[in-house]
């Protein structure tokens, strides 16, 4: 069975191909072994912040007060982008969705900040080390959701 120039340069190709792929790999393997191995004395604990968020004191006082804000900037575009190029009202869109973006952000910072801290402060009182949301999970680990929404309601 005799090969042509063609099938021999494809064959050639293709070796140097797989070389050069485990050359790669070999190239990264150093960095991935610099990676810092898992501790025998680390505990991993996870969160479901949706559940947390949800049973925040006060979240639909504040759910209702956002919806107020985006049903108001609503208003507004409506009466004042009447008329106007597709342009302006684009520019004004995106505006007025900038200053609802700001004005939610502001409300929810407070929220946000006390259940980092519960969280964190919670895996300080059980030990845990690393701490993963509910849905990166698939086996093992201790649910701190209760304790932490505990911790936010009190």
């Amino acid at each position: 069975m005799k090969q042509t120039n063609t099938q021999i340069r494809k064959q050639i190709t293709a070796i140097i191909a797989v070389f050069f792929a485990f050359g790669i790999v070999g190239v990264f393997m150093p960095t991935a072994a610099l990676a810092s191995p898992a501790k025998s004395g680390q505990s991993i604990g996870y969160v479901n912040r949706q559940q947390v968020f949800a049973g925040y004191p006060g979240i639909q006082d504040l759910m209702n007060r956002i919806q107020a804000m985006r049903a108001e900037a609503q208003k507004d575009y409506d009466a004042n982008a009447k008329g106007l190029p597709p342009a302006d009202k684009k520019a004004y869109s995106d505006k007025l969705a900038q200053q609802e973006a700001q004005r939610e952000d502001e409300l929810m910072k407070p929220v946000g900040d006390k259940i980092e801290a519960a969280i964190k402060a919670v895996a300080a009182e059980k030990g845990l080390t690393v701490i993963l949301d509910a849905g990166a999970v698939v086996y093992g680990g201790t649910d701190i959701t209760a304790d932490v929404i505990g911790k936010v309601t009190r």
